[in-house]
């Protein structure tokens, strides 16, 4: 089959949303897409490609750009993400393709690394195109025995509406913030930057910055409370302050908080002093010739694209 290949564009969208379609079932809007791919507070926007037959779009390799630090010098790096081929043109190198392209276009404006939270299929399928497999991420979960009026609502757009109103209200007990700056960095990392514009981009889902007594974290609420990451003078505050969302999620009827963080890091040392955890994401990254230390390379949940 002969194919062409097109760059992400706004005009392309309606495209990425049928291909969530058709690879996997899942209804996106245009305007979700649009805000998850709307990157220009980085400088850069649209990394990835599409591939189509004729008119058709059939195959896609999606990038998210990203600013990153490491001691204090500002880098450019994309989170790899949405990728996917439809059934019928597997096994005919698009992936391949369409990833060879976008490292073209990366290079050419100086991102640095891509990198990836791996599922089973990323994992493989990066490992031709010469990916580094690096660590695995730590996964923490606190389940909580209550009605599951948030799944019930997760399910249903209108009764969502709702309920996201009901937990904003609930959140009022709490300082909010505006934003957090990245506790990995703070420990000497090559992590990513957080400032006020990329928490205003993240505002495409639905999360929030708060302050619990001396405990800063910043939350996704869905049918679970997601703890994108957090940043605790003790562990004794921190489980304080789980305790205090312990009580929020009961009231809420949500059954679960939980936590993905990088070992070696703050973060995951309070929490296995008080928590069992278990093996999470594994990091993949590829180094566009760069000349970093990637052995302090972490990351957060937040980090995740659909965070």
């Amino acid at each position: 089959m002969s194919y062409h290949y097109q760059r992400m564009s706004d005009d392309r969208i309606s495209d990425v949303k049928f291909l969530f379609k058709s690879v996997f079932n899942k209804n996106v809007s245009n305007e979700y897409l649009l805000k998850k791919y709307g990157t220009e507070y980085t400088g850069l926007k649209y990394v990835g490609f599409l591939a189509y037959e004729n008119d058709k779009p059939v195959a896609m390799y999606g990038g998210l750009p990203q600013l990153f630090q490491q001691n204090g010098k500002l880098i450019k790096a994309v989170h790899a993400c949405d990728s996917f081929t439809l059934p019928a043109h597997h096994r005919r190198g698009l992936h391949t393709n369409l990833a060879l392209r976008s490292y073209e276009f990366m290079r050419e404006n100086d991102v640095r690394f891509v990198y990836a939270m791996h599922s089973l299929n990323t994992l493989r399928a990066t490992k031709k195109l010469g990916w580094v497999v690096g660590e695995s991420m730590k996964r923490y979960h606190i389940r909580i025995k209550t009605l599951p009026v948030s799944k019930v609502a997760n399910r249903m757009a209108a009764l969502n509406r709702v309920y996201c109103s009901t937990v904003e209200s609930a959140l009022k007990k709490f300082e909010t913030l505006s934003y957090m700056s990245n506790p990995l960095l703070a420990e000497g990392r090559l992590a990513q930057l957080y400032d006020q514009s990329y928490f205003d981009y993240k505002l495409f889902s639905f999360n929030r910055v708060i302050m619990i007594d001396n405990v800063k974290l910043w939350l996704k609420i869905k049918s679970a409370i997601h703890v994108g990451t957090f940043e605790s003078p003790s562990v004794q505050d921190l489980k304080n302050a789980i305790l205090q969302l312990t009580i929020l999620c009961r009231k809420l009827g949500i059954h679960e908080i939980q936590f993905h963080v990088s070992v070696n890091s703050n973060q995951n040392m309070q929490l296995q002093s008080l928590y069992t955890g278990y093996e999470s994401w594994t990091v993949g990254y590829l180094d566009l010739e760069s000349g970093l230390d990637f052995d302090s390379f972490k990351l957060n949940y937040g980090d995740h694209d659909t965070f």
